[in-house]
């Protein structure tokens, strides 16, 4: 009788825990009804919880639609028609919103932590101090986007197209651009990277003329291959970057700190390096053709006169 009574004990305590475990468990749809059928209606929902909820193309019309403030964590949206959708402080991390319409679309202040933006056609929308933390940004179009101040630390931007977005103090630390297109096609919208932060931050044979880094943080980014032709790079920190086989022809890299740098077979024919620091730069097979490098400290340490 003891053993039964001590078996039945162990059960009646396991069942307890397990039922407490999974009233703990927060539900998996937690999206509110109300707060659909609001949408639907008014296609408005501020302060909504639409959490999970996977919305559908033929149900669905969000053209301009307010989802400002709501929690949209692992909504799917993917595939949708997102025209000037106003997502202001969102929560929309993890959530899937690949192969979006989202041209003029409003995420300022949003959370897209690990949210996956593959494929989409993001041009003009608004990231303004929005999180974009390991967010996958890769193949999609982004021309004349603002990222003024966003963290985009980790965030994959392969083969996106960049022109005309504005980056200006923007954290791209340990960003993968690789293969990006982010030229500056005009001088009223060129691309603008000045005062972001780019440490470490894959740019490998990217497209990258006429853009502006000036003052940008630029410490051990590889540019390797890279088309970097007349951009701008004055007072930038390239300290320890890579350069190899890099076009700089005609590139302005006036005061920019260029320490231990590998500038191995770049091209700087006719580069503005004045006042740069080269020390211990490797310039093997470096094009130094009509380059300005008037008060450079060069590799050896010396000052060019």
């Amino acid at each position: 009788m003891n053993k039964k009574k001590k078996l039945v004990s162990i059960i009646l305590c396991l069942a307890t825990i397990i039922t407490v475990y999974l009233i703990d468990i927060p539900n998996a749809h937690a999206y509110s009804k109300n707060d659909i059928s609001q949408l639907i209606e008014h296609n408005k929902c501020i302060k909504c919880d639409l959490s999970n909820y996977h919305f559908t193309k033929n149900k669905f019309n969000f053209e301009k639609a307010n989802l400002s403030q709501s929690n949209l964590h692992k909504t799917n949206f993917k595939n949708l028609n997102l025209y000037k959708t106003n997502f202001f402080e969102t929560d929309l991390s993890f959530g899937d919103l690949e192969n979006i319409k989202g041209v003029k679309s409003e995420f300022k202040r949003s959370d897209l932590t690990y949210a996956n933006l593959k494929n989409s056609n993001l041009n003009r929308a608004d990231f303004t101090q929005a999180k974009l933390i390991h967010a996958n940004l890769s193949h999609s179009i982004l021309e004349k986007a603002n990222f003024e101040k966003a963290n985009l630390e980790s965030a994959n931007l392969i083969q996106a197209t960049l022109n005309g977005a504005n980056f200006t103090k923007a954290n791209l630390s340990k960003a993968d651009l690789d293969l990006a297109n982010l030229s500056s096609n005009s001088k009223s919208h060129s691309t603008n990277f000045s005062d972001a932060n780019l440490t470490q931050t894959q740019i490998v044979n990217a497209k990258a003329q006429k853009v502006n880094f000036n003052n940008a943080n630029l410490y051990q980014t590889d540019f390797d291959g890279s088309d970097l032709s007349e951009s701008f790079l004055e007072n930038a920190n390239l300290a320890e970057a890579n350069l190899s086989h890099v076009n700089l022809s005609n590139a302005h890299l006036r005061k920019a700190n260029l320490i231990n740098a590998s500038l191995v077979y770049a091209n700087l024919s006719n580069a503005d390096l004045r006042n740069a620091n080269l020390e211990k730069a490797n310039l093997t097979g470096a094009n130094l053709e009509n380059t300005r490098l008037k008060g450079a400290i060069m590799p050896d340490g010396k000052i060019h006169q």
